[in-house]
């Protein structure tokens, strides 16, 4: 196929004072698939985006996009340090700068308005003064725990000692309302049911252990229809999900993870198995519906760490996987390290969530399928420069169905995300990246993602519409 070449004028606001730039931004339109039916690449925008370091910034967007597009190769013109996520030690490849975060000079980019979602609960997108996920004069710092100096914000904890002076081992099914507290920890073995009509409290500063073992006799917890989580931390008494092997040990692959099972709408229809989950009963991770407000509860100042196993081929869990899951369910703070699929996949729904955290992810940072429809505000993801999955790694990766035109589409917004990719993490240093890691933003099968006041940093790609 014939390339088309089009020229996307880019406006730099830089402390207030704006210049103009101009680059040549190559867009391409999908491969070209011969005479197989095309299923449909996504028709996903970035807007106020700043593409720095990247290998290229070939964009596959609306060619007549006049939304605002920065492409740079100077780090120390957008932020205070140009040493945030970068190797420490070439020959270790867990020594990655995590202390230093990516804070950006104040105003370079003026941000604009994101994309809202239409009436789909209170916690919606926030017209933030900043781009990225931090903000240069601390405003969204502090009080909310988003930074470094807090006991939540730790994005590498292989060598961390949590407590195992007090096991509670934890099997089979909840089926009466129940509170963990802080003063034990919890050991989930094997696959542990939080049934429909029950409510699981988890105190803040509790530790939860996942087992590890072979398939579904791994740990992992899962919250079927109708139950509710009430599990909100603190930035110093966060609640952490994590293996019980040693440290020094830890490693991605541990244990299963957490699932969440709703109500709200998937195009998938209702009644669904979610991926990785093998209950004894019929509605064991059973998901969709018609209900897009449908609650689980709250969840904040979570750590989710080591965790993602294959039960069989292509049937994986994640660290966190919501299934139908509504808008008044609260999420916030979720952090996520070392996860051996994907950080957080939303099959279906309607969840909003503001902070997430993602470092050393094996396959996606964060995975939307399914006719999601939600809002996500401030994300931080960095990528381990030498890990990514066979399938093909992405920051973001974004469908929503192989059959065009299938209802809901996936139509999510997100916003204030800041990524650092391998491109930027080894410039300089003669040393390889992992080639399985595709690029920031990967938007297809029919889907729609409009990402907002972004920083995309060292990725092979962009962002793109295959």
């Amino acid at each position: 196929m014939k390339k088309q070449f089009y020229t996307i004028s880019i406006s730099l606001f830089l402390l207030g004072s704006t210049f103009q730039a101009c680059e040549s931004i190559e867009i391409l339109p999908p491969p070209d698939q011969g005479e197989v039916e095309k299923t449909g690449s996504g028709d996903s925008d970035v807007r106020g985006i700043l593409f720095l370091k990247n290998d290229t910034t070939t964009v596959f967007i609306d060619p007549a996009s006049t939304e605002t597009h920065v492409v740079s190769n100077t780090t120390l013109g957008f932020f205070i340090n140009d040493e945030f996520g970068k190797p420490t030690n070439s020959s270790d490849a867990n020594a990655i700068e995590l202390k230093k975060l990516p804070i950006p000079i104040a105003n370079n980019l003026v941000p604009i308005q994101p994309n809202r979602s239409s009436g789909l609960g209170a916690n919606q997108m926030e017209t933030s003064m900043f781009s990225g996920a931090f903000s240069a004069d601390g405003s969204n710092l502090g009080a909310t725990g988003w930074n470094t100096d807090s006991e939540w914000f730790q994005l590498n904890t292989q060598n961390k000692e949590y407590p195992m002076d007090n096991i509670v081992e934890v099997t089979g099914r909840i089926t009466t309302n129940t509170t963990w507290t802080k003063d034990k920890q919890y050991l989930l073995k094997g696959q542990v049911f939080v049934t429909d009509g029950v409510t699981l409290t988890i105190e803040a500063g509790t530790v939860i252990y996942g087992e590890e073992a072979v398939g579904v006799q791994s740990g992992v917890l899962v919250f079927n229809r109708g139950s509710v989580v009430d599990a909100v931390g603190t930035p110093e008494e966060p609640i952490v999900f994590t293996t019980n092997a040693p440290a020094g040990t830890r490693t991605r692959g541990k244990w299963g993870g957490v699932v969440f099972c709703g109500n709200a709408p998937s195009n998938k229809g209702v009644d669904i198995a979610i991926e990785g989950i093998q209950g004894e009963n019929e509605e064991d991770g059973l998901y969709g519906g018609n209900d897009p407000s449908y609650n689980a509860g709250e969840l904040g100042y979570w750590r989710v760490e080591y965790t993602g196993i294959a039960v069989s081929a292509g049937n994986e869990l994640n660290s966190i996987t919501f299934g139908g899951i509504g808008y008044d369910t609260n999420a916030h703070h979720l952090l996520i390290n070392y996860a051996g699929d994907d950080a957080i996949e939303w099959f279906g729904g309607n969840i909003n969530i503001k902070y997430i955290a993602v470092y050393n992810c094996l396959d996606d940072d964060l995975d939307m399928d399914q006719g999601f429809s939600g809002d996500i505000q401030y994300v931080y993801l960095v990528r381990n420069p030498y890990s990514a999955d066979e399938s093909g790694s992405a920051c973001m990766e974004v469908s929503s169905s192989k059959s065009v035109g299938t209802m809901p589409r996936t139509m999510a917004n997100v916003a204030n995300v800041t990524l650092v990719g391998p491109v930027y993490q080894l410039e300089d240093t003669g040393l390889l990246a992992d080639p399985k890691y595709q690029g920031g933003l990967s938007s297809k099968d029919d889907a729609n993602v409009v990402v907002t006041n972004s920083f995309f940093i060292g990725c092979p790609i962009g962002a793109q519409n295959p």
